[in-house]
């Protein structure tokens, strides 16, 4: 429980990117989370946008020292999210310079700016703060946006 797992890949490194990744949640607490950690500094410095198997989203920052800074005001409810156990969602990131934005099956979710990350790698990962979970992850695309 309260645990946030991750694999990434350290290289290559990427500034501007269109990131696209089907996700699917096979088993646990559909309030536990997946998603896409981008323009990774290190373990401890990242952009992550996150959904859950009950609908929700965020969009956040993670400085060193744990300090987090969220880009939308809390976990948002979004029809978007196809919901439930064994469901696929599609989830996209693109990131030019300090614009991002963030979609779910292509549909808009959020953008924001910010520019404290410039380059860095990207990583997939899974949060058991539901409770436990597994996710499956599968046709990773990265592009030139």
């Amino acid at each position: 429980p309260n645990l946030m797992q991750f694999a990434s890949l350290p290289d290559p490194a990427f500034t501007n990117f269109d990131l696209t990744v089907e996700a699917k949640q096979l088993a646990g607490n559909p309030q536990s989370s997946y998603g896409v950690l981008f323009r990774m500094q290190g373990p401890e410095q990242f952009y992550r946008f996150e959904i859950t198997g009950n609908g929700q989203y965020i969009v956040e920052k993670r400085d060193v020292g744990g300090v987090w800074t969220r880009f939308v005001e809390d976990w948002a409810d979004s029809p978007a999210i196809n919901q439930g156990i064994g469901v696929t969602n599609q989830l996209r990131v693109v990131a030019n310079g300090g614009l991002f934005t963030v979609y779910a099956n292509d549909i808009l979710l959020a953008e924001f700016s910010d520019s404290s990350y410039t380059l860095g790698g990207i990583g997939l990962d899974a949060g058991t703060f539901g409770g436990s979970t597994q996710v499956s992850f599968d046709n990773l695309i990265v592009r030139e946006p």
